[in-house]
């Protein structure tokens, strides 16, 4: 997931040698600078937290898949190291119960950041001083996503440890005045970054990555990233403030010379273009929150499967029963939705693309929906995404067919400790001890929701997003072709007038 804030950077060098052209460089580079600090400003800081020796720079490698940040046994880190990633910046400061002068930077730096990765060693997790350190952090308000480092090698003890940690957060919460509300929205995911990042220098290495946990640590952390990153109103602001001091003085300018006069084809055609721009990032922003609202709709119905299920063949059958129904709501919704932008164009397209575009014969609707209903379904959501490679949709030609179908396996470690956790439900003790227990059990029970839920909107959402995409690409492309047929013969005025436009409606299209 790239930050939309550097895609913003990006549109603005892509454009700025026409800007010049006409504002004048002087002009155009100070606006420009102007722009590009806004930019920086909204970039997200993701710091680096824990113990000296846990595994910070590892990790931080494993991200970036270079070899930058340094390792050693001793204190490597006295100052803050920022590393870029994905358009964020990670910040990889000096450890817990590292030399009092290096903790005094890492101190200074929690005041500037409010999203946190707690690296903490398989080992450590009973050291006072960590915990003291990270319920301190949640006291400040501060996003806590914890990365347990290990080198476990069977699922049974990484569940173990996994669990561990998630009853000493629920006991020592009371005593920090957290709630286990708080408690709740902290992730929690086992890793080995050793192992992570040989898989990531080795060119992702799918076994490795796999075997490691970083193919489900990089699922579950880009989703928290866009809960914790949630800038739409900036994004929003930043986006109308370039259109207004970059765009719009230069297309105004050369739509009032005469030689850009347009006819009133072109001028539709340039108004449908932006039109299905916009209703493509509306439908795929509709979609997600569609989804959102479906499985809101079911958590009590996934609670409870989670709750009774005896063992894992019955909890992928149940799961899948009750994820059913969004796939037909969903594959209902994508064909009305898309059914009706046809309606709203003003300007007629050839008759091969028409055919491409209608319903019995568009193999990429076919393709993406047929599969909707029953995408739970191992097989079936298998299928359809290989039948997405063999068309070569986008974001599918990379997949793996080993892993294509194993969408229920993503919270393999949450989902492997959901049957330990009805015994502590059963469990005959103190009542302290009998409290204590069932919140820990509330809390694995929600996040375990939570995982199932993020997994299946993620797999519906992306396919959805993908069929949207292609469908309403498809008449973009149209209406590009048409305009540049319509543009041919203009002046070169004109061939710069619908490149800023260009520019401008792929600014649009940015977002997270």
């Amino acid at each position: 997931m790239r930050n939309p804030f550097i895609d913003i950077r990006q549109n603005l060098l892509d454009s700025t040698e026409m800007v010049i052209n006409y504002q004048g460089s002087d002009l155009a580079n100070q606006i420009h600078d102007e722009l590009n600090k806004k930019v920086d400003d909204q970039v997200l800081q993701i710091m680096l937290y824990g113990a000296y020796n846990a595994g910070k720079s590892t990790f931080v490698n494993a991200l970036i898949g270079e070899e930058r940040a340094n390792v050693g046994e001793i204190p490597t880190t006295d100052s803050v190291d920022i590393f870029d990633w994905n358009g964020y910046r990670l910040l990889d400061t000096p450890g817990v119960n590292a030399p009092i002068d290096h903790e005094e930077t890492t101190i200074a730096q929690i005041k500037r950041t409010h999203v946190m990765v707690f690296v903490i060693r398989d080992g450590d997790q009973d050291t006072k001083d960590v915990y003291e350190r990270l319920f301190n952090m949640l006291n400040l308000g501060k996003h806590i996503f914890i990365v347990l480092n290990h080198q476990l090698a069977s699922e049974e003890d990484k569940a173990t440890a996994h669990q561990k940690v998630l009853q000493i957060l629920v006991k020592l919460a009371p005593q920090y005045g957290v709630s286990d509300e708080t408690i709740q929205q902290i992730k929690v995911i086992p890793m080995n970054t050793q192992t992570a990042l040989k898989g990531r220098l080795k060119n992702d290495h799918a076994k490795l990555l796999e075997h490691s946990g970083y193919s489900h640590f990089i699922e579950a952390f880009i989703d928290w990233l866009k809960d914790k990153d949630s800038k739409d109103s900036h994004l929003a602001g930043l986006k109308s403030t370039v259109k207004e001091l970059w765009y719009k003085p230069v297309i105004e300018q050369l739509s009032s010379r005469d030689d850009s006069h347009l006819d009133s084809e072109l001028d539709m055609a340039r108004d449908d273009k932006t039109m299905l721009s916009s209703r493509q990032r509306a439908l795929t922003s509709e979609s997600r929150n569609f989804l959102n609202h479906e499985l809101t709709l079911i958590k009590s119905d996934i609670s409870n499967v989670l709750q009774n299920s005896s063992n894992q063949a019955q909890l992928d059958s149940a799961i899948q029963s009750a994820v059913d129904p969004i796939g037909d709501k969903l594959e209902q919704w994508l064909n009305d939705k898309i059914g009706e932008v046809s309606s709203l164009m003003r300007v007629s397209i050839s008759h091969e693309m028409e055919q491409l575009l209608s319903g019995n014969n568009n193999k990429y609707l076919d393709m993406g929906v047929e599969g909707l209903g029953k995408i739970a379904n191992a097989d079936n959501i298998k299928g359809a995404l290989l039948q997405g490679r063999k068309f070569k949709i986008p974001g599918l030609k990379g997949r793996w067919e080993t892993t294509l179908g194993k969408w229920a396996g993503k919270a393999a470690v949450v989902v492997q400790v959901i049957t330990a956790l009805y015994d502590l439900y059963k469990s005959n003790s103190e009542e302290k001890a009998e409290n204590e227990r069932n919140r820990n059990a509330s809390v694995q029970l929600y996040q375990a929701v939570e995982d199932v839920c993020a997994t299946v909107k993620r797999e519906y959402g992306d396919i959805s997003e993908q069929v949207i995409t292609q469908m309403i690409g498809l008449r973009i492309q149209a209406l590009d072709d048409k305009i540049a047929k319509l543009t041919t013969e203009q002046g070169e005025y004109q061939k710069d007038y619908q490149a800023l436009l260009d520019c401008q409606a792929d600014l649009e299209q940015i977002n997270y």
